[in-house]
This record gives C-alpha cells, sequence and structure tokens, in this order.
C-alpha cells in the first residue's frame, strides 16, 4: 500500500498517523495537508511539517479546554499528540528536537486522558532499584473508582512505540469490550529510553514479569484471564515473556518475529555482504547504503539510540540476541499470531518457522491486501485486527463480556 508517498517509509508513516483516526488521535485531511507542504524522503522537512500542524492542533486544544468545551478539547489533545509523535520520528535521538517534542506530545496526550471519561491513571511499576511508567485503563462501563474484577490485556509496543501510542492501538478497543488494560514503557521506549537511559533488553520478561507482580496487588484484575499483547517488535518480547512467566494466560504476537536478525537479512539481503566486512569498512558501507533508503536510514539510527550504541553495525548484533529459537516451544498459553501479507519489516518465514516451535494452541491470521491490512501492524484497518484479537481474546477465556 503506498499512501500520497513513493517512498516506503514516509508512505508508512504518514499512514500510521493517518490510521488512529479511528479513536480521534488524526484526522485525514489534516495528516494529508500536512504530507503536502514536505518534502519527500527529507526527514527534517517531515519534522518541521509535523510540527506546524501539531502547534496549531495543541493551540485549537487549549482554546476549546479554557472555554470548557470538554470533547472538543480532548480530541484536539489527541490529535496534538500524535503530530508531536510522528513529527519527531525520523529525528535522531541526540537531536535536542527530540525531547522538546516528546515532552509535548506526552503532555497533550496526559490533558486528553484528564478529560476521559473511563478511568485512566498515571502507574509506577517497580523495577531494578527503579520505575518504569505506565497507564492502567478501567473497562469503559465502570465508574472511575468503582472497577469491577475484569479480565486485563497487557499491551507492550516494540522498537519505537511510545506508552501514549498504545492507546489508539489496543487500549481504547480493550475497554470499550469491558477489558481493563495495562499498558507500560519497557527499557528503551519513551521516557524510559530518554529521561532514565534505560536502554532496549532482549530478555523482555524481566520488565514483563515487574509488570505483572505490579497487576497483582490489583483486586480489579482477574490474573486468570490474563492477555500480553506485542506490537512491531513486541510481537518478539510478547511471546518471549509468555515461555518465561506462566501467569500470562494468552499471547498476542502483532505481527510475528521469530528471529530478528534473520529477518531484517531476509527482508534486505544486500546487507549480508556489508556485514562480512571488518567493523571500519562496515560501518562505512553500512553509511552508504542508507543515503538511499530511507528505512534503513531509520532502523541504524533507531537502532544506535535504543540500545545505546556508538555504532551502526553494532546494531546487528543486539538483534541476533533477539530470537525466539529454542525458547517458542516452552510456551505453554494459547497464541495469536498475526502478520501482515506485504509487511515490509517482518519475512513470511519467520511465520512458517515459528509455528512449527510453538507446541501450545495456536492461531494464525495473515491479513490481505484485499482488506487493507495488509501492513505491517496491519496499519491502516486497526478496526479488523481488534475484531480478529478481542474476539479470539473472548473465545479463550471462555466470558461474555456482556455478562461481567
Amino acid at each position: 500500500m503506498k499512501f500520497y508517498f513513493k517512498d516506503q517509509a514516509f508512505s508508512f508513516e504518514l499512514l500510521r498517523a493517518a490510521a488512529y483516526a479511528g479513536y480521534q488521535g488524526a484526522e485525514i485531511g489534516e495528516c494529508l495537508a500536512t504530507a503536502a507542504r514536505m518534502e519527500e524522503g527529507n526527514f527534517e522537512s517531515w519534522f518541521l511539517e509535523w510540527k506546524k500542524t501539531a502547534d496549531r492542533t495543541y493551540r485549537t486544544a487549549m482554546d476549546c479546554f479554557n472555554r470548557k468545551h470538554k470533547v472538543s478539547a480532548r480530541e484536539a489533545f489527541l490529535r496534538a499528540h500524535n503530530y508531536y509523535r510522528t513529527g519527531e520520528f525520523f529525528l535522531d535521538g541526540t537531536d535536542e528536537r527530540r525531547m522538546e517534542n516528546f515532552e509535548k506530545s506526552v503532555m497533550a496526550f496526559e490533558k486528553a486522558m484528564e478529560l476521559l471519561d473511563s478511568h485512566f491513571e498515571i502507574v509506577k511499576i517497580p523495577y531494578e532499584g527503579t520505575q518504569l511508567k505506565g497507564y492502567f485503563y478501567g473497562a469503559s462501563e465502570d465508574k472511575k473508582g468503582e472497577l469491577k474484577k475484569r479480565p486485563v490485556l497487557v499491551f507492550i509496543g516494540g522498537y519505537d512505540s511510545t506508552l501514549q501510542e498504545l492507546y489508539f492501538c489496543g487500549a481504547a478497543a480493550a475497554i470499550k469490550r469491558g477489558y481493563h488494560c495495562l499498558v507500560f514503557e519497557m527499557p528503551g521506549q519513551g521516557e524510559a529510553l530518554r529521561k532514565q537511559n534505560l536502554f532496549m533488553r532482549h530478555d523482555a520478561e524481566v520488565p514483563v514479569s515487574a509488570a505483572l507482580d505490579y497487576l497483582e496487588t490489583r483486586p480489579e484484575v482477574d490474573m486468570e484471564k490474563l492477555a500480553l499483547l506485542g506490537m512491531s517488535l513486541g510481537g518478539y518480547f510478547a511471546p518471549r515473556a509468555a515461555a518465561f512467566d506462566e501467569r500470562i494466560k494468552a499471547c498476542i504476537a502483532f505481527n510475528v518475529f521469530y528471529d530478528t536478525f534473520d529477518s531484517t537479512l531476509n527482508q534486505n539481503p544486500q546487507l549480508a555482504q556489508v556485514l562480512q566486512l571488518p567493523e571500519e569498512k562496515r560501518e562505512q558501507m553500512l553509511a552508504m547504503a542508507e543515503e538511499h533508503n530511507s528505512n534503513l536510514k531509520w532502523m541504524l539510527n533507531n537502532g544506535k539510540w535504543v540500545f545505546g550504541l556508538q555504532h551502526r553495525y553494532e546494531v546487528f548484533e543486539e538483534m541476533k540476541k533477539a530470537s525466539l529459537k529454542g525458547i517458542a516451544g516452552t510456551i505453554k498459553c494459547p497464541v495469536l499470531l498475526t502478520m501482515g501479507e506485504t509487511d515490509h519489516f517482518v519475512s513470511k518465514d519467520q511465520l512458517n518457522t515459528l509455528l512449527e516451535e510453538i507446541k501450545a494452541p495456536k492461531t494464525v491470521r495473515v491479513f490481505t491486501i484485499e482488506e487493507g491490512a495488509e501492513e505491517h501492524c496491519q496499519e491502516g484497518n486497526h478496526a479488523l485486527f481488534h475484531q480478529v484479537m478481542f474476539d479470539w481474546m473472548d473465545e479463550v477465556f471462555d466470558c461474555n463480556m456482556d455478562e461481567i
């Protein structure tokens, strides 16, 4: 799917921004008007034009808020948040504007959540001498402060996710279906990366288990009906955590990653020879390759940032650690594996190999071009993904959400 741009990275990230319109996180007209002003493939132009749109939308939100128009303010804050998030996407992690932009994005989002009709709270999860930030959403049927004991969805992001973005991708869909939802930052994401210098780690079971320990302190959570959803690289994190923690009763990979290094090379076969070169030459060739490939440039720059590395080639050594080989077979809970038909981040062999290793009950759903859901993480048709996932969860937990 190409959305306005021919450049794959620009097209996909524009589609990603616009996809959140389903939960008031965007408007198609605003997204296309922003795209029309920018130079395709130019990361600086991308940032500047999204910032203009975000700033204007935030001013609208504040005006509505000051005039006590609650719904208008909430929706404008949500759009402003998403436009700030989208704008910073291609900036280097060391760019000072990235932190400023991120803080505006978080501020806009949390202002919107203050105006949410259902239960919302900011939580701190104890983790290795510090804390991980999270949001706990109560099912929308429950009044604030009067939460019933319900099934819970724990939702984690991936290589570039923010805590706030997960509201549009799964939390909003969960609470209107009668699930409580906890989303939280893993090391290498959001404030954990930007403010605490916590870098991404392959052993996702450690931070996930910390989050489950926290949930056990909440009486409104039914720990026997706990599902873990992992988005994008979270499609590796979630199955990995499920293999080590039996408190996870259902696991959803949104989309699958069996072996991150193998998948990346399968999608970028030109890198195989480059990675055989001496380190100095390897770094030089990667720098040259990314000049003509926006996706590769972003992937390597983002990897250096989230893993806390100095060189591009080191990103691939971290990828080698992120593998479910010899691990997926120990998962005991039911697993839902999803994938887009033309996913440009995940090679198709990843799904087949993972299927062979998982012995637990498993369900597979490949989303198609015909459905408009063929892209990575079903950008373009989240409603269909949510329908598939939550219907599957209802059946796994054998519960009629209308009767809870």
